[in-house]
């Protein structure tokens, strides 16, 4: 599971608090990528009579700041993830080749954006698709239109903060069903002063995450762009801790049994064991109707299922009521 730290407009513009937020996020941020927002056309984006126009005009930066930004994330050894608002942010931000880029719900299916998108984009690229608010019919649309085999569906939407009752996981789950070929991540925005913050944030990731997200910052509680929705550094590493213990319970998903269940699962001490219920002669024919599945300290090789594949053979040895039948107990 990989853990994405979101700056999102939290600089309402000043790039000096921008790079001082990267700063504290590459240097203290327990992440494995660092997300910005890229906008380089603002009326590709905005009508202007739009009432974030005048505002979202003021915040934007420019090539040259963009490229410091992404050289201070690349540098600190952290990834950059690049949220494309806009056809010139995708020529610019595909320049670095990103793992991760993504496509915000609110243009999930501007089919402009995405044919662009398209005639840049690797299949070594993912593909993050924001789908909080969306219908299912909008993602099934925006899927299919990119037919990319590398895509992460991002659920979660900011709803200045979000409330955990709209989360709806049981529908996140079902979503997820209908897409078994994708990756999944859960974007939480849970107001910064909820208690049970870090919580909501490991319910979302235990439903089957590839990636979790929260918006970090470096005032925590102070008032400016999403806020509400935003955590310190501690916090975020507070819950990249308890992120690793949910991915030990995990573990790798093998069917077959790991040390720890094959030692609960021993037979004889632990699982019942087939135990001879009369003596019996080196020589005689084993059927089953001679023992019976009881536990003991004795140890075995022979499961409860296995047994019926001695039936009428020979044993090889005497043996007494109680014993705990084996293998070598049988004359193959």
């Amino acid at each position: 599971m990989k853990l994405i730290a979101e700056t999102a407009m939290h600089h309402q513009g000043d790039f000096n608090y921008l790079m001082k937020m990267l700063d504290e996020i590459v240097n203290k941020c327990n992440c494995d990528y660092v997300k910005v927002h890229m906008l380089l056309d603002l009326d590709e984006y905005f009508v202007n009579d739009h009432p974030g126009y005048e505002t979202t005009k003021n915040w934007m930066f420019n090539i040259e700041q963009w490229k410091e930004i992404i050289a201070k994330i690349k540098g600190s050894g952290k990834k950059p993830m690049m949220l494309f608002n806009d056809r010139k942010a995708i020529d610019f931000g595909m320049q670095y080749s990103p793992e991760l880029v993504e496509i915000h719900s609110v243009a999930l299916n501007d089919t402009d954006l995405l044919t662009h998108l398209k005639s840049k984009i690797t299949n070594n690229t993912k593909i993050v698709l924001g789908v909080g608010g969306c219908t299912l019919y909008e993602i099934e649309k925006a899927v299919n239109f990119l037919d990319h085999k590398n895509i992460v569906l991002m659920f979660g939407f900011q709803n200045y903060p979000t409330q955990y009752k709209d989360v709806n996981f049981n529908k996140v789950k079902k979503i997820m069903k209908l897409f078994p070929e994708f990756e999944f991540g859960y974007a939480d925005h849970t107001a910064w002063n909820h208690p049970d913050n870090i919580l909501i944030t490991l319910f979302g990731a235990a439903q089957g995450m590839s990636y979790v997200e929260k918006h970090v910052a470096i005032e925590h509680g102070v008032e400016r762009a999403d806020w509400s929705a935003t955590i310190s550094t501690e916090m975020f590493n507070e819950l990249e801790q308890k992120i690793k213990i949910l991915n030990e319970c995990n573990g790798n998903g093998n069917l077959e049994l790991n040390d720890g269940e094959k030692k609960y699962s021993v037979y004889g001490p632990m699982k019942k064991a087939a135990v001879l219920n009369r003596s019996i002669k080196e020589g005689d024919v084993f059927s089953i109707k001679d023992i019976s599945f009881k536990r003991t300290k004795q140890e075995t090789d022979i499961s409860q299922i296995e047994i019926n594949k001695f039936e009428g053979l020979k044993m090889t040895q005497n043996l007494e009521k109680g014993v705990a039948l084996k293998t070598s107990h049988f004359n193959k």
